[in-house]
């Protein structure tokens, strides 16, 4: 019996609407303004004129800076190059400890790895997916460092709090700012809250130039750290500067063209969010009609980015399986996420915990982890993951308000037709 057959008629949507290019000419212009110059990256691995790049990436980093509000921007080839850069800015290196929550894309644990230190994983709140403040101080030791938040599928933690507790332990915190470009707590922005943040412009970001990365900070120390990390670090000083300021670093650069598209995709930002709202505002109020679906928690003087549309789902209230109610609403032509991230320390790297080699180096720099990575460490992380959390990708360009009639349509369809699902559940193989 196939899915359709199973529901019953035809299905809600014949297909699910494809990414949209938000590419305009905007962006055409601005690379081939870049193309006819014929000066693709004016960056130069050495001191001098060329060390901070060329007047692209200059503006894109005085763009950002303005926009946010923030006093220096930093640009790099990626969000995670921007994430090794901060912990590395922070002097974050071999036995010590950094806080990171599990729940979000490996690249905010690997960065803590990439300098030598240890991730340790502080669970998330069960409203808002993100870092939970209550949890962060019994993971605290002498050796711990920063604090890393995720603003995860574009709302932002409960940094407030976690600043307060960052400045109580004297910690660095970096926000991982990524998927929530625009969101704010009481007007200020997300990723203003820290003392380094980390934006992406990756292709599947709400704004994006294909790959890149933005940092920002207010302290010119950190500033200057930063840059010299994403190009060639020391090798960049003088003989006569102060080298108190050495750092190791790469070739994080971006390229004008990458900055001459993402200057324009930033100028864009506001009303991509103004669409991505409307659309989570009347899926949210629709979601209130049914019950065993919890659509999303704003925290009072919150505002959301919607990078994606976080559903919880109750099993026991529907009597069906998180996977069968997803594989029939992709059936009605609305394919759903189903727990999103798996608990970053559940991967087999930190549970055999082998980076480089043979060796368990970083891990083995600490006599007595206060962490071993096993299961039940994070454990609202992990029911989000293995029961109730499902991805709705439906609030972006191109949907409109009519497709989000069309997916509450398809919720309902599926309501109908548990009982039926429920017994196919029973009797047969689960829907692939």
């Amino acid at each position: 019996m196939s899915d359709l057959a199973l529901l019953g008629g035809e299905p809600v949507r014949q297909h699910a609407i494809p990414w949209v290019n938000t590419m305009g000419i905007e962006e055409k212009q601005a690379v081939m303004e870049v193309m006819e110059k014929g000066s693709l990256s004016a960056f130069i691995g050495r001191a001098g004129e060329g060390f901070l790049g060329g007047a692209k990436v200059r503006e894109i980093e005085h763009a950002f800076a303005e926009k946010f509000g923030s006093t220096y921007g930093i640009s790099v080839n990626s969000a995670t190059t921007a994430l090794h850069t901060a912990v590395a800015a922070c002097e974050i290196g071999p036995g010590d400890e950094v806080l990171v929550t599990p729940f979000t894309m490996v690249a905010s644990a690997s960065a803590i790895l990439m300098n030598n230190a240890v991730p340790i994983f502080v669970d998330i709140d069960e409203d808002t997916y993100n870092l939970n403040p209550k949890e962060i101080e019994k993971w605290i030791t002498p050796r711990t460092k920063a604090i890393i938040v995720a603003n995860i599928l574009g709302l932002p933690a409960f940094l407030p709090q976690i600043m307060q507790l960052a400045v109580k332990h004297n910690l660095y915190v970096i926000e991982d700012n990524a998927q929530a470009p625009g969101a704010s707590i009481d007007g200020k922005y997300a990723g203003t809250f820290g003392h380094l943040s980390v934006f992406s412009l990756n292709y599947h970001k709400i704004i994006h130039s294909g790959e890149g990365g933005l940092i920002l900070t207010n302290d010119a120390d950190l500033a200057r750290r930063c840059q010299l990390i994403r190009n060639h670090g020391e090798m960049v000083l003088d003989d006569e500067e102060d080298y108190d300021t050495v750092a190791l670093g790469n070739n994080y650069r971006m390229t004008e063209l990458h900055a001459a598209i993402g200057i324009e995709q930033l100028k864009k930002l506001d009303g991509f969010l103004v669409e991505r709202r409307r659309l989570a505002s009347l899926l949210s109020f629709e979601l209130k009609r049914f019950e065993g679906l919890q659509g999303v928690f704003l925290p009072d003087g919150y505002e959301h980015a919607y990078y994606v549309y976080p559903i919880q789902y109750d099993k026991e209230e529907w009597g069906i399986s998180r996977k069968t109610f997803a594989e029939a609403m992709k059936a009605e032509g609305f394919p759903l996420g189903q727990g999103y991230q798996k608990p970053i320390y559940l991967h087999p790297m930190y549970q055999h915990k082998k980076v480089y080699n043979q060796t368990q180096y970083p891990f083995s720099l600490i006599e007595q982890p206060v962490q071993d990575y096993k299961r039940g460490i994070c454990p609202v992380a992990e029911q989000m993951y293995d029961e109730r959390l499902l991805i709705a990708d439906v609030c972006r360009r191109p949907f409109q308000p009519d497709d989000i009639r069309d997916f509450l349509d398809a919720v309902r369809k599926v309501w109908n037709e548990r009982g039926k699902l429920y017994d196919y559940e029973k009797n047969h193989m689960p829907l692939t």
